[in-house]
């Protein structure tokens, strides 16, 4: 054991102090312990309190070479309520106990090619089964509002996207990798890369070349470029969205 380190957290949630948290009229308590120990960085997380159910869980980190490091992170929530739209279109609500986990590796090559590839599993995420029959009640209810102007429908969706379903990763499996290469053919202060983001229940996906410039004092360039593709009542599939072109400008100071 080379190092231990604990951080403790209060936090109060009354009103206009953190009320956007979970319920008011409670302090919460969190708590990280940190462990390097064999050249692993490990953390153990607690929270506790009534504005949010109770929720623990440990990461690590740890370089197998100096170019090679592996890494992982797993929660558990005892107790997590959680709204899902059941066969019959009827939103249910049930308390479950939720397990997520994170493996991954970040890969350097002799020249500056970095890879990271990870596998995220959440208990909490909708099944595609499930996605389905909400992207099922957006169609009807798209189809009733054309048809009658009746709006009962986009309310119950609306209701239900706020619940959850409206939520980022809202599956249950992915797989996430990166790989960006610095200064190519020696261009300075330039670095490309490749971002992929797959939902493993309903093989919807997302692609992101960018590039980064970062050549002027305290400035960043950064383009992208988001192609987003899967079928009907899939994850991405259904975005707002096919394809996205970004520039940002970042200023430091």
């Amino acid at each position: 054991m080379q190092t231990i380190a604990l951080t403790g957290v209060l936090l109060p949630v009354w009103e206009d102090v953190n009320d956007d948290f979970g319920e008011q009229d409670h302090v919460n308590v969190a708590a990280k312990l940190y462990l390097l120990y064999r050249d692993t960085d490990i953390d153990f997380i607690l929270f506790t309190g009534d504005s949010r159910s109770t929720r623990y869980g440990v990461d690590f980190s740890k370089n197998l070479a100096t170019n090679f490091e592996i890494h992982g992170e797993i929660a558990h929530t005892p107790k997590q309520r959680i709204q899902l739209l059941n066969s019959s279109g009827i939103l249910a609500s049930d308390e479950i106990a939720v397990t997520s986990y994170l493996l991954g590796l970040r890969y350097l090559t002799e020249n500056d090619v970095t890879t990271i590839l990870e596998f995220y599993h959440n208990d909490a995420g909708y099944s595609a089964t499930e996605m389905d029959r909400f992207y099922q009640l957006v169609s009807a209810a798209n189809t009733q509002y054309i048809a009658t102007g009746n709006d009962s429908l986009f309310e119950q969706a609306s209701s239900m996207s706020k619940r959850g379903y409206a939520r980022p990763q809202i599956g249950r499996n992915y797989i996430y990798a990166k790989i960006t290469k610095k200064e190519p053919f020696d261009l300075l202060y330039f670095t490309p890369g490749l971002t992929a983001i797959l939902n493993l229940e309903d093989e919807s996906y997302s692609l992101s070349p960018e590039a980064i410039y970062s050549g002027f004092t305290n400035w960043e360039l950064r383009l992208r470029y988001v192609r987003i593709d899967g079928g009907r009542f899939t994850e991405h599939g259904e975005k707002l969205n096919e394809s996205k072109l970004e520039l940002r400008v970042r200023y430091y100071f």
